[in-house]
């Protein structure tokens, strides 16, 4: 576990590391990305995203924290389809 990978989000005041974490209904992980504090949320919720495609056949509905919108939502539904 090294310290490398530490950044700093100045617009939420964030140090260190963000994560994107995907459960089902139940709590149970799906999926996860860790990365730095300055890296756009967008581009780890994108990450998280891909992990999903192809692995989890009946996946229906995702809900998100309103703070994932615009592009991602595109993504998300050229990902699935």
């Amino acid at each position: 576990m090294g310290g490398e990978c530490r950044g700093f989000d100045g617009g939420k005041m964030i140090k260190g590391r963000k994560r994107h974490i995907v459960t089902d209904t139940m709590g149970l992980l799906l999926a996860v990305v860790v990365h730095a504090a300055n890296v756009h949320d967008s581009k780890g919720a994108s990450d998280v995203i891909a992990l999903l495609k192809g692995r989890f056949e009946r996946l229906v509905k995702i809900v998100a924290d309103g703070g994932y919108r615009g592009e991602l939502i595109e993504k998300t539904k050229t990902t699935f389809g």
